[in-house]
């Protein structure tokens, strides 16, 4: 199986009170991506040989879903699950989602079973902060979530968010064939999971005011302008996103070593230049002329770079038969 990143844009409904809390605006791109393969074992366990692996704890919260999938379905046979591929964790990818619901739905279709899209979602414990990756998984494209119902609780990232609720979506636009650049900072350390269970912490609820200004940029900038196929306006829009009280704090947890990326970026050409998730990974679009330039600029300020292309599909399962 191979699933692929996803770039998350900013989360919107970040304020006490709301009707509904966190939803986001983000995409699917077609790489690094991550493969999945499950093969029958009398026990389930998970291998992971990417060159940057999660932690033990990650790998035992993973477990630790695989084996609840197998319990509440009365599977006959465990699996060893082996992750490989270049997706990154804690960069900003989307790989703890991905890589959760693809050895979730590996684990299934290896005891024979197909396994609904709801019950993947509800029992990967995935969605609680931000429908994205949960839906990119599935259907790829461009989407908007809602989030969840407020019901008075935290703020908190997606590792440690739960709801029994799918959160509720837009329907997902199709991507036009824009080239995306994504740039890994080499000397900026990730966020662990309690480092972003810290930064939501001190940082929400925002402002009513935060939240209507970043709903307004993802709907009226963002997505229609990704269905009008307008490269202006959505550039203008994740550049405008940047800006916003959610997404400059995330920013501002990296000072100004993310910055001068990003003006570097910029400077070379690029048209929009935004962070994923809580990062520090950036990604910008630029005009064709200019990606090579900007690559290059990407690797003189140490950077990890990867041109790929907004994917509009979503996993790509294949099963090896015996």
């Amino acid at each position: 199986m191979s699933v692929l990143p996803r770039l998350h844009l900013g989360l919107l409904s970040m304020h006490a009170g709301a009707p509904r809390m966190n939803g986001g605006i983000g995409f699917a791109v077609d790489g690094p991506n991550a493969e999945i393969k499950a093969k029958l074992a009398s026990s389930i366990e998970v291998v992971d040989l990417r060159h940057s692996p999660m932690t033990d704890a990650e790998l035992g919260q993973l477990q630790h879903a695989l084996t609840t999938l197998s319990e509440r379905l009365e599977f006959c046979n465990g699996a060893t699950i082996e992750i490989s591929g270049a997706v990154r964790t804690h960069v900003g990818m989307g790989s703890a989602t991905a890589i959760r619901l693809g050895a979730l739905e590996a684990l299934a279709l290896a005891n024979n079973h197909a396994i609904a899209r709801d019950m993947l979602v509800a029992i990967s414990g995935r969605g609680g902060t931000s429908g994205i990756g949960v839906n990119s998984y599935f259907d790829g494209g461009l989407i908007c979530d809602f989030g969840r119902a407020g019901n008075g609780s935290s703020f908190t990232p997606s590792s440690q968010a739960r709801t029994a609720l799918a959160p509720l979506a837009l329907p997902s636009v199709q991507m036009p064939a824009w080239p995306v650049l994504l740039c890994i900072p080499r000397a900026i350390r990730p966020k662990t999971q309690e480092e972003e269970a810290a930064f939501f912490a001190r940082t929400a609820p925002l402002p009513a005011a935060a939240s209507f200004e970043a709903s307004y940029i993802a709907l009226f900038e963002i997505y229609a302008a990704t269905i009008e196929r307008d490269f202006d306006a959505f550039c203008h829009g994740v550049n405008h996103m940047q800006t916003t009280a959610w997404k400059h704090a995330e920013r501002a947890e990296y000072g100004r070593a993310l910055s001068l990326i990003s003006e570097g970026l910029q400077d070379a050409g690029a048209r929009c230049v935004g962070m994923s998730s809580l990062g520090p990974m950036l990604f910008c679009f630029a005009d064709p002329s200019r990606l090579n330039d900007i690559a290059e600029a990407a690797r003189n300020l140490d950077c990890e770079v990867h041109r790929v292309q907004p994917a509009n599909r979503g996993r790509e399962v294949q099963i090896a038969h015996a």
